[in-house]
């Protein structure tokens, strides 16, 4: 027996001529509804991996740094390290302003080198060279040796001693350390190897250690000019002859050693030790002299344990 045929009638024909016109129509609709959809994913997608692009560090000038919220943002927090005053909002506010004041004596006093300094430019990786030195000052283990040099100085004066005596407590709160300060050395002055060298002149070097410890910490930002030194050292290691030295010569009011930071200087007057006896209880100062002369302190160190073997 034969199977049954369908039979559709004109009005089931009308129906389905219908919903096939009504798809068409709708086609491209959903088609860029969906395609709006799939991009969207994939931006999403993109934004939470962190693969989009992001546009390069631009350069800055050497002006722009020293008068950049981030310098002033990395002094602050290496003052606050020190734990010498909790007020954060007011060191920043110092900060600003001590900053401010150096700027505004280099245009004042060297106007051809702060013309210069606006015009010279760092890349992202010659400004992060310029301040290895500086954020290392708020390192847990450059203040551990800022106690030690502080309270073998302080001893020293207490007992009026003089400066050998000083060398010796130096020598003897700092030999538990000299990983850590070979470590440092290393990360402040990559390549300047491990050859130390430490010319002392004995002349320069009798009498009682004169420190006055009553100096007030701070009373003309000596911590911000003292950073601001290092941070000027840095940019002459990176920029060489670019850079102004009269900015860097203008600050240098520790009497701590000018010669190049990670090398080991040779005058007596420009000294690790002269630099400490003048920088207690500045904090920031005496960590500028350490990282001034780290050299000639690891070589006072190692000397002393040369002795007792």
């Amino acid at each position: 027996m034969a199977p049954p045929m369908d039979v559709m009638t004109s009005s089931d024909e009308e129906s389905q001529e219908w919903k096939t016109t009504q798809s068409r129509r709708l086609s491209p609709a959903v088609l860029l509804a969906g395609a709006a959809g799939v991009a969207a994913a994939v931006l999403l997608a993109c934004h939470a991996s962190g693969s989009m692009s992001k546009a390069p560090p631009q350069p800055l000038s050497v002006r722009a740094l020293l008068e950049s919220d981030e310098l002033a943002g990395d002094m602050t927090r290496n003052i606050m390290a020190f734990g010498g005053d909790a007020d954060q909002e007011h060191v920043h506010q110092r900060v600003v302003a001590g900053l401010g004041e150096i700027r505004d004596a280099i245009q004042e006093q060297q106007p051809e080198a702060h013309n210069k300094m606006g015009l010279l430019t760092l890349s992202p990786t010659q400004k992060e060279a310029a301040m290895r030195v500086l954020n290392k000052y708020s390192d847990s283990r450059m203040l551990g040796l800022t106690q030690k040099v502080v309270a073998a100085v302080r001893e020293t004066a207490e007992e009026k001693g003089d400066q050998t005596v000083l060398a010796r407590k130096l020598s003897e709160r700092l030999t538990p350390s000299l990983s850590d300060m070979r470590q440092l050395h290393k990360e402040m002055f990559p390549g300047a190897g491990d050859e130390f060298k430490l010319d002392l002149d004995s002349k320069h070097w009798n009498g009682e250690l004169k420190v006055d410890l009553g100096r007030r910490l701070s009373a003309y930002n000596g911590d911000v000019r003292s950073q601001a030194r290092t941070l000027f050292q840095g940019l002459e290691r990176e920029l060489g002859d670019e850079m102004p030295k009269a900015p860097g010569r203008m600050l240098l009011d520790l009497g701590s050693s000018s010669s190049t930071p990670g090398t080991s200087s040779s005058s007596g007057d420009a000294s690790f030790m002269d630099c400490v006896m003048k920088a207690v209880p500045d904090p920031t100062k005496v960590v500028s002299c350490i990282a001034d002369n780290m050299s000639d302190v690891l070589s006072m160190v190692m000397n002393f344990m040369k002795g007792k073997a």
